[in-house]
């Protein structure tokens, strides 16, 4: 569940997108099906989302928790997308077990590909909810999720459900960007633009788009008072990392359920998504485009 990289050079490279419809499409599976426990998941689980978030790797968006994870450890992905952290997780836990938790088949599928490609025989994957997770107290030694809490009405309550898994001592380990801070150079009015509206869409789905400020106050009302914050960034300037990023925001802004949602909503009109993702593929291709944005880190052991 937003962003590719950390460092400019992606740790799994893919070829950028191709060119982009031109307009917002019914393609778009209905946002109404993609929900968490009820919320509406912002995104969507489109080609174009997926493929981003196949990008990602444990050695990058888990990196703040690498030091609590054993080689027998029991963990719990929340919110495991197409997978490709989860089985980097499976590694780091040879003798150990990963659950990979979504709340929509579609993406499960992709995952289950994710996970027979890799190879990994420690990986079990289910429809679920962190809001009512069917697993017993103390169950695992860490529950982790990627950029999830960002989408979710109750984000304190989703936390606390995931410590009441993890046994004492274990870890409750949470990453999630912020919004407010993704910005780029050259100045573009199309991507200032799209921030805005993207932000309106989220807060109108009930959720936080700046979730990594507020992780620290969501494990304390989750009672979860002793936390380990940190931070870390993405970051886009080469030519393969802008392009990738930029033309797949253009082809989100008008191929997903974010793009539908924008238009629904009242917040955008399909022209202005247009226009939007066309400002994107001019900062894409633009040789001194630099783009970057914060995530937050919190870590947390259950008592």
């Amino acid at each position: 569940m937003g962003g590719e990289a950390s460092d400019g050079s992606l740790r799994h490279s893919a070829q950028p997108l191709g060119g982009c419809a031109a307009a917002v499409t019914d393609r778009a599976v209905p946002y109404a099906a993609a929900v968490t426990g009820g919320d509406v998941y912002t995104h969507g689980h489109q080609p174009a989302v997926v493929a981003q978030h196949a990008r990602r790797t444990a050695e990058d968006c888990a990196a703040f928790a690498r030091h609590v994870i054993e080689p027998d450890s029991r963990i719990l992905d929340v919110g495991c997308g197409p997978a490709s952290i989860t089985v980097g997780l499976a590694r780091w836990a040879e003798r150990g077990h990963v659950t990979g938790i979504e709340v929509t088949d579609e993406i499960l599928a992709t995952a289950a590909a994710t996970v027979a490609e890799a190879g990994v025989a420690n990986v079990t994957l289910a429809n679920e909810s962190v809001y009512e997770l069917p697993y017993d107290d103390g169950a695992f030694d860490v529950a982790y999720a990627h950029q999830v809490c960002q989408h979710l009405s109750d984000p304190a309550a989703a936390i606390s459900e995931m410590a009441r898994v993890v046994r004492p001592g274990g870890w409750v380990a949470v990453r999630d960007s912020d919004y407010s801070t993704m910005r780029g150079y050259p100045s573009s009015t199309e991507i200032t633009r799209w921030r805005e509206v993207y932000r309106q869409v989220c807060r109108h789905n009930d959720a936080e788009p700046d979730a990594g400020r507020h992780l620290f106050a969501w494990f304390r009302a989750a009672g979860l008072p002793e936390v380990q914050m940190s931070a870390s960034v993405w970051q886009f300037w080469t030519p393969e990392t802008r392009r990738n990023w930029g033309y797949s925001w253009a082809d989100r802004c008008l191929n997903t359920s974010f793009a539908r949602q924008a238009v629904d909503y009242g917040y955008a009109t399909s022209a202005e998504m247009e226009q939007i993702a066309a400002g994107w593929r001019v900062w894409a291709d633009h040789p001194d485009g630099y783009f970057h944005f914060i995530h937050s880190e919190a870590l947390a052991q259950a008592t």
